[in-house]
């Protein structure tokens, strides 16, 4: 996957996801929405058979970028969790 900056100011980022269904850009702005300080979060799919996906967040305080990271962790860490318990149960 690659991503692009778009636009990178004090309180607004938007980045281009290339290569990437809209699983993630949806995923990542319904976390970052659901944190106090972000003022808003949503993924945009510019055109359905093209591979790519834009992630727009604004915060009210805050660096964007570092909340994006955050929320990347968190997702790692709730995938590698089910995955764990997934592989106990199919064993």
């Amino acid at each position: 996957m690659e991503v692009k900056v778009l636009l990178n100011e004090k309180n607004t980022l938007e980045l281009e996801l290339n290569d990437s269904d809209q699983s993630l850009g949806q995923l990542l702005a319904e976390k970052l929405s659901a944190e106090k300080d972000v003022e808003f979060a949503a993924s945009k799919v510019e055109h359905p058979l093209v591979d790519s996906v834009k992630l727009i967040v604004k915060t009210k305080k805050g660096d964007p970028a570092k909340l994006v990271l955050e929320k990347l962790d968190e997702i790692k860490s709730e995938v590698s969790d089910f995955s764990k318990k997934f592989s106990d149960l199919s064993k």
